[in-house]
């Protein structure tokens, strides 16, 4: 649909969202999160990162990204602490705001280097030509200078005011307008359409003077928001890209949409869309404890929903539970990026309450996604301590996919002690074919069988092999005892292997897991080797091994075949290699030549806590 110009309201004058935010309930709890997260603007003389060429390239050299992207944000996070800080009442420091924004349209290219489309030869890259592509943080750079304008531009110099203009128009306005059609992620099936998509929108309808132009960036946006709603989730409103991404993606779209809804009278209204209620339930059903979620695929073993966004799609889609996932910033949770996005941290003054409420009982139902291949199953310990038995089948391929096929969880009262590693280092090679050598995305660092010696198969995103999936066969409840049943075998990619079949039992009232794995082979059966994967301390005796958590311990029995036992492997050097400071332990156990089945019963037992 090609909008009309005259759809559009003119813009209003800020003062009244000035207002809103000066009155906001959430007012204390942002500076401090923004105080806390950007140190930086605390010291007497305060200096702005550099984002030197060395730096650019050390992404093409090594695959690091840290070295560019370190500066690259933490010069975005001053410029939100400083603009909240303006806009609250600061009248001191005017000047390192202009210094701020002429250092960012300085930059050779907004483009991460991780990110650029980079042509055949050294010279026609991102650095040398003129403006072709944009990225999630050239659209995020693009909205955050247009904020910054819309709110503060009775505090710029004219010549300030005129350079982020030229730089807005030649970095996001004009290649958007050109090619934004043809840019890989328009339509795209993940959160790159929505961020994108959504920040440049955002940018436009803030900047844009033009009716006509305004008109045509709109129509490309919303041309390829409405793809991200319908391809992006599955139909049972899950994200395939896990939570983190889930919220990632909508923090743009949902800005977008309100001011879509404002600027047109209501006549646009995304958030209205029926669709918008299931993916708003998302959240509650991967729910683990407060911050904490069933983190498959690149997604953090904590997270932290976007308070303003969360409350305003849980108040327009009616889901009012997802509001009360909401924790208290924490800068340990993506520090910086957060902090780094002005758009998104002024509606959490304009929209959230300031309120944390307790975690929700809607969270603490079973859920079954059939579309995601997820379920998650409640209990608890005879002592009543929450337990979650959560697992997934699905895909071999897709985005920020791992080999986790038949892979599980298990979190008693918060601790995920059976766990998912989440995700590695971003790297070069972790988007490349090499990412399966990473433990944190191969089969081998999940709680899932090795197979013939051979852990699951890459399909053909990151990989060469055919696309693959395990199937959920059944879930239910009989009596007390709740249970799930998957068949992995296709993921694995042997001839010989007819049947994988993993049925995982949680009995309700004492919080015991039971876990069956069957197998069958067209020929002689193949070795096995079953894992399982913990954050925590694991000692091993013979068959039997423990897991001690903060407040409860996991005692792992092998029930059959007789003759397994476990051995413990610390993955030290993997974790370091990934930046990680805690330890992975693999749990594993090699079945007896020819054994068919694996039988392993896990019980809880709480520790008891020395008195006071």
């Amino acid at each position: 649909m090609q909008l009309h110009p005259k759809f559009f309201l003119p813009q209003p004058p800020p003062t009244a969202s000035i207002e809103q935010f000066r009155s906001s309930p959430a007012c204390q709890a942002v500076t401090a999160y923004l105080r806390e997260a950007v140190p930086a603007l605390n010291a007497a003389e305060v200096s702005i990162p550099q984002t030197f060429y060395s730096l650019y390239r050390q992404f093409a050299r090594s695959g690091e990204r840290a070295g560019y992207e370190n500066p690259y944000f933490e010069k975005r996070a001053m410029l939100t602490r400083l603009v909240v800080e303006l806009i609250l009442g600061d009248e001191t420091r005017n000047d390192l705001l202009q210094d701020l924004l002429w250092s960012i349209c300085e930059e050779t290219s907004w483009v991460l280097p991780a990110h650029e489309d980079r042509r055949q030869g050294e010279t026609n890259t991102a650095l040398t030509r003129e403006p072709d592509f944009i990225d999630l943080f050239a659209a995020e750079t693009g909205a955050s200078l247009a904020e910054t304008l819309y709110f503060l531009e009775d505090r710029l110099s004219p010549e300030v005011i005129q350079r982020v203009r030229q730089e807005v128009e030649r970095r996001i306005f004009q290649p958007y307008l050109a090619y934004g059609r043809t840019f890989w992620w328009h339509r795209g099936d993940l959160n790159w359409n929505a961020v994108c998509n959504g920040a440049v929108g955002l940018a436009f309808m803030r900047l844009e003077r033009d009716p006509r132009r305004l008109a045509e960036a709109l129509t490309i946006a919303l041309e390829g928001l409405d793809a991200y709603i319908e391809t992006g989730f599955e139909a049972d409103g899950g994200s395939l890209e896990g939570i983190g991404y889930w919220n990632y993606g909508l923090l743009y779209y949902v800005t977008l949409a309100e001011l879509l809804n404002e600027r047109t009278g209501g006549w646009i209204d995304l958030l209205a869309n029926p669709r918008l209620r299931e993916i708003a339930r998302y959240p509650l059903a991967i729910a683990l404890a407060p911050g904490k979620y069933f983190n498959f695929a690149d997604a953090a073993d904590e997270d932290m929903l976007q308070p303003g966004i969360v409350q305003r799609l849980a108040k327009r889609t009616g889901v009012d539970d997802l509001s009360r996932l909401i924790i208290p910033y924490d800068t340990k949770v993506w520090r910086g990026f957060f902090a780094s996005k002005l758009a998104i941290v002024l509606r959490d003054l304009a929209w959230w309450d300031g309120q944390i409420h307790p975690f929700p009982a809607a969270a603490r139902q079973d859920a079954y996604l059939p579309a995601c291949a997820l379920v998650k199953l409640n209990g608890q310990t005879s002592q009543g301590q929450p337990v979650i038995l959560a697992a997934k089948a699905g895909y071999n391929s897709g985005h920020h996919y791992h080999l986790d096929i038949g892979h599980f969880i298990v979190s008693v009262d918060g601790e995920n002690l059976l766990c998912d590693p989440g995700r590695g280092l971003y790297s070069q090679a972790y988007f490349r074919e090499g990412r399966f050598e990473n433990i944190f995305a191969s089969s081998f660092g999940h709680s899932v069988p090795r197979i013939g010696g051979h852990l699951q198969m890459p399909g053909p995103k990151f990989g060469q092999g055919s696309l693959e999936h395990g199937q959920i066969i059944s879930q239910g409840k009989v009596g007390a005892k709740k249970s799930l049943v998957m068949d992995i075998h296709p993921v694995y990619g042997l001839p010989q292997l007819s049947l994988a079949r993993r049925t995982l039992e949680l009995d309700e009232k004492t919080g015991e897991v039971r876990l069956e794995d069957s197998f069958e082979f067209t020929g002689a059966p193949l070795e096995i080797e079953e894992a399982f994967v913990t954050w925590y301390p694991g000692l091993v005796d013979g068959s039997t091994a423990r897991i001690t958590g903060q407040r409860n311990e996991l005692a792992l029995t092998i029930l059959e075949p007789d003759g397994a036992a476990f051995i413990a492997d610390l993955l030290t050097e993997e974790c370091r290699a990934n930046e990680r400071e805690k330890t992975l332990t693999r749990l594993a156990a090699c079945l007896p030549v020819g054994a068919r089945q694996f039988v392993l019963r896990i019980n809880i037992h709480t520790l008891s806590l020395p008195k006071l």
